[in-house]
């Protein structure tokens, strides 16, 4: 009877262990960062922790080690102690023989035991209450880290003499999974169902989103839409119903001397209150950021100031291009649909003439509307499945496909999704089809 409350205790203690292990490791720097905005008491224990990481996982494994072992050999004592003499009692075979059996059926019974309340039941309990058995064990943890200390340091360091010749060396520590890591576990999920692809998309552009400049991102120069001081008020005002932008940057003299942002909804308020106004009075501080400034810091910074759009700019102060909130959150997201520009939605026409068409434009209804063809084909079914599929591959935005007189020239690109394409006619012939 003692035998067997020795081996429950045990067992329990190493339960103890196993979970407080794995709860300990969800305190990384963030949850830490939670319990220092709620000044909660535990916080030294746990930066402690995360200070002494190799000293405290190692002294865990040794402990959980050594009470494992204690475990078997307690449990080989009790349980082959009442299964040997039951062998020996109901049947014929040989004292070798009962003795075998004894072990092997002792070795499952110790198996079972260890498997299911050291290893599957603590870990289950320790995802779902992490906060409470990681509190609860902390203060018990550091002074089991302290007590092994010698020990453990022995250990390691007999482990990395034996590691020499492989250049390795013993990792005690809860190290994060990496990128790669996660990203894999996200392809799993999808495989298995678990996972929306939707949210594996969302998820990989989170991770690129953090490595991403402004001038990946932004409308490049050539392709911004601005108004000039140096043109009538009333011209100007014309564009900018046109365009249908609600913001747009107002340079004086050259694109490179931007002065100010107009907000439509400005300009729209002062008419319909039949007010005297000059745009130039109407316009807001533009906010300016560099070329090379992550779009991470700019989504920041637009929060905090209230911004919506940024002029990019390059190392001599020239205006590179442009960057709205917009254009920052369709990396997350994918592209933004806007209901209120359904009709216009696959393409438009500038007041310059110029014709812009959605990469996800349907090549029927491309060609519905313009008076030149697209060759159809079961291979694709948009404008960007057709410049990839004659050009083999994604286009960057610059580049150019050619074809029957027009070029398209890729000026948006969200991740490897052809956004929106220029068509450049040198022939002067591309326009809309005619109603018969």
């Amino acid at each position: 009877m003692e035998l067997l409350l020795v081996f429950i205790f045990i067992l329990f203690a190493n339960f103890l262990l196993a979970a407080a292990e794995i709860a300990l490791a969800a305190f990384g720097e963030t949850k830490i960062d939670e319990l220092k905005e709620s000044n909660d008491k535990y916080v030294p224990y746990f930066e402690k922790l995360n200070e002494n990481q190799e000293q405290v996982y190692s002294s865990i494994h040794l402990a959980f080690t050594f009470l494992t072992v204690l475990t078997s050999i307690i449990g080989y004592f009790l349980f082959s102690g009442w299964i040997y003499p039951q062998i020996i009692s109901t049947t014929n075979l040989s004292s070798i023989y009962s003795t075998v059996i004894s072990i092997f059926v002792t070795a499952i019974l110790v198996t079972i035991s260890i498997l299911v309340f050291n290893v599957l039941v603590p870990k289950a309990i320790a995802y779902r209450y992490s906060d409470f058995i990681g509190k609860s064990s902390i203060k018990i943890i550091l002074v089991l880290s302290s007590a092994l200390k010698l020990i453990t340091l022995a250990i390691t360091g007999l482990s990395n003499f034996i590691l020499l010749p492989f250049k390795e060396k013993i990792n005690f520590s809860q190290e994060r999974p990496s990128e790669d890591e996660i990203l894999d576990i996200i392809s799993d999920g999808v495989k298995s169902g678990t996972i929306d692809e939707a949210d594996q998309q969302i998820i990989e552009n989170i991770f690129e989103f953090n490595d991403l400049k402004a001038d990946e991102v932004m409308i490049p120069r050539t392709e911004m839409i601005s108004i000039s001081l140096n043109e009538e008020d009333e011209k100007n005002i014309t564009s900018i119903i046109k365009t249908g932008h609600t913001l747009v940057p107002v340079f004086e003299n050259s694109l490179d001397n931007i002065i100010g942002i107009l907000h439509t909804k400005d300009v729209m308020k002062s008419i319909i209150e039949n007010q005297k106004f000059s745009l130039k009075g109407l316009l807001r501080p533009a906010y300016f950021v560099p070329e090379t400034k992550l779009i991470s810091e700019i989504l920041k910074d637009m929060q905090k100031q209230g911004e919506r759009i940024a002029i990019v700019t390059d190392e001599y102060g020239g205006t590179e291009g442009v960057i709205t909130m917009e254009d920052i959150l369709e990396e997350i997201v994918g592209e933004l649909k806007d209901k209120t520009k359904s009709e216009i939605q696959d393409y438009s026409v500038l007041p310059d003439g110029k014709f812009y068409v959605l990469g996800s434009m349907v090549i029927d209804d491309f060609n519905e509307t313009f008076n030149i063809d697209l060759e159809k084909s079961d291979e694709y079914n948009t404008v960007a499945g057709f410049i990839s599929f004659k050009t083999g591959k994604i286009l960057n935005p610059g580049e150019k496909f050619e074809y029957k007189g027009l070029t398209f020239e890729l000026i948006k690109k969200i991740r490897q999704k052809m956004v929106q394409f220029k068509i450049i006619d040198e022939n002067g012939k591309f326009g809309i089809k005619k109603e018969e």
